[in-house]
């Protein structure tokens, strides 16, 4: 067993990485659950307001529908009738009409009813109650909502050139006799959404290639959505869109789907963002309602103790790796008063702490160069320095991983075979003394060593073994045994 440190740095570097990685595997896990939570809240929001606004539209629905019940009543219809059946000219109609519906619209508008309109069988405009001057235009082409009411004889409604439109149906004697509107802007449905979700701010976007001739006739009314430039939205309904705009959010509306975004604010805070699609009269989707909403706690939290969560991941990363680095610091350190510098083995103290508890079978090699002492003379100490580290590598070479071998003193080696007889050493130490013969030594003539063998006894102290080992040196050497001793 020799010192091998790039193998220890190795093993240390492996060990840095191996908790590299499994903070980093922890590190995405965090972030992936928290990615899945923050989802599952966005999809439970979009549920959520998702219901909210179908019952708000059918709540809004359902009173239109019981208004036109009391004011779209059999004394209309009879009077529209008696237009189609030549009884009373259209300007007579048109001023009765007006005398009737024009305070009864006042009261309307107030409420947030935009327009007022009646409409004959074939979609021409009889009267627009807020511009009795205008009318006798045909719409049926560019109002699918017209279109929709006079071929299915039914109510429609449905957001429609960015107002919410509700059409009824007007009959005298099962004859159509005329459609009757109310248009409304988004604002009452907006007041009773933020009624029941305080804090919630809610905002309507159209898309521009159905509203692009309202736009064209009032650009001082709408402006291009800061999400999706291919929306437009009402510049007096707007402050959603600020916050989204300060947020820097922008994505692509169509396809048409209902989604929830949950963005960052500074300085820390996060908001939920969700977008819930429209439907035109003919059932298609034509804009959107978008949900800004006010801080979520759930969002708050989870964020919070995510970040915490990945903080303390990094803190124990970077100090169990801090804490490998040292102990293997601390190792090389203490390796270092065990190891001899030149050679790179162990020293007299390294050996004794590398054969450990005095339990195994050892035979022991004593190994010797002889004259080390003259080629220092002779070559140089560099050179006497180059022999015993090409020694050290040629005796290193022929050990296995459960011997030991390490520099007894200036030119005495000691190599301990594990678990080897006498005649196994003798033949190790052969082969030894063989390839160091005929090693070629850079400017220094042949070098050789001479050894000697001693296998422990039980129990035997590594002093006694080492005695021996030397005593059998002495008598390879040709010296006597008490020459030694003196």
């Amino acid at each position: 067993m020799m010192h091998k440190s790039g193998n220890e740095w190795l093993i240390t570097v492996m060990r840095c990485a191996g908790v590299f990685i499994v903070g980093l595997f922890l590190y995405r896990e965090v972030d992936r659950y928290t990615d899945n939570e923050l989802k599952a809240i966005a999809e439970r929001t979009t549920q959520m307001e998702r219901r909210l606004l179908s019952m708000e539209l059918e709540t809004l629905e359902n009173r239109l529908g019981t208004l036109a019940s009391i004011l779209f009543d059999r004394e209309l219809s009879a009077r529209l009738a008696s237009l189609s059946e030549g009884k009373e000219s259209i300007d007579e109609i048109r001023r009765k009409l007006l005398e009737r519906y024009a305070p009864i619209y006042e009261r309307l508008h107030s409420h947030n009813v935009e327009r007022l309109h009646f409409y004959l069988p074939d979609g021409t405009v009889l009267l627009r109650v807020e511009k009795p001057e205008k009318y006798g235009d045909s719409i049926r082409r560019s109002r699918p909502a017209v279109e929709l009411a006079i071929e299915h004889r039914t109510a429609v409604y449905g957001f429609e050139h960015g107002l919410y439109r509700a059409l009824y149906p007007l009959f005298h004697r099962k004859a159509l006799v005329g459609i009757a509107e109310f248009s409304l802007p988004f604002t009452p449905v907006k007041r009773e959404l933020e009624k029941v979700s305080p804090g919630n701010i809610y905002q309507t976007a159209f898309e521009y290639d159905r509203m692009r001739e309202i736009v064209e006739k009032h650009p001082d009314l709408y402006e291009k959505c800061s999400v999706d430039p291919s929306f437009v939205v009402r510049r007096d309904i707007r402050d959603a869109l600020e916050i989204l705009r300060e947020a820097g959010f922008r994505t692509f509306l169509i396809p048409y789907r209902d989604f929830s975004e949950i963005l960052s604010l500074p300085p820390d805070r996060h908001i939920v963002v969700t977008f819930l699609p429209l439907s035109t009269p003919d059932g298609e989707r034509g804009g959107y309602c978008i949900v800004l909403h006010g801080e979520n706690p759930s969002v708050e939290t989870l964020l919070s103790t995510s970040m915490i969560v990945k903080m303390t991941i990094l803190l124990v990363v970077t100090v169990v790796i801090l804490l490998i680095l040292m102990i293997h610091l601390y190792r090389i350190k203490s390796k270092e008063a065990h190891i001899d510098p030149l050679t790179g083995i162990y020293n007299r103290k390294g050996c004794i702490v590398g054969l450990g508890p005095q339990r195994k079978r050892y035979a022991l090699i004593f190994i010797d160069i002889d004259g080390l002492g003259k080629i220092n003379e002779v070559y140089g100490k560099a050179k006497g320095d180059a022999v015993l580290r090409s020694v050290t590598r040629i005796i290193g070479s022929h050990i296995r991983r459960e011997d030991l071998f390490c520099r007894y003193g200036g030119d005495e080696f000691l190599l301990f075979i594990a678990n080897a007889t006498e005649e196994q050493a003798r033949i190790i130490a052969d082969k030894i003394g063989k390839h160091i013969s005929i090693h070629r030594f850079d400017d220094v003539e042949k070098v050789t060593i001479h050894m000697g063998i001693a296998i422990r006894r039980r129990n035997e102290s590594i002093g006694s073994l080492i005695a021996r080992a030397v005593k059998d040196l002495k008598k390879a050497k040709g010296e006597s045994v008490s020459d030694h001793g003196s």
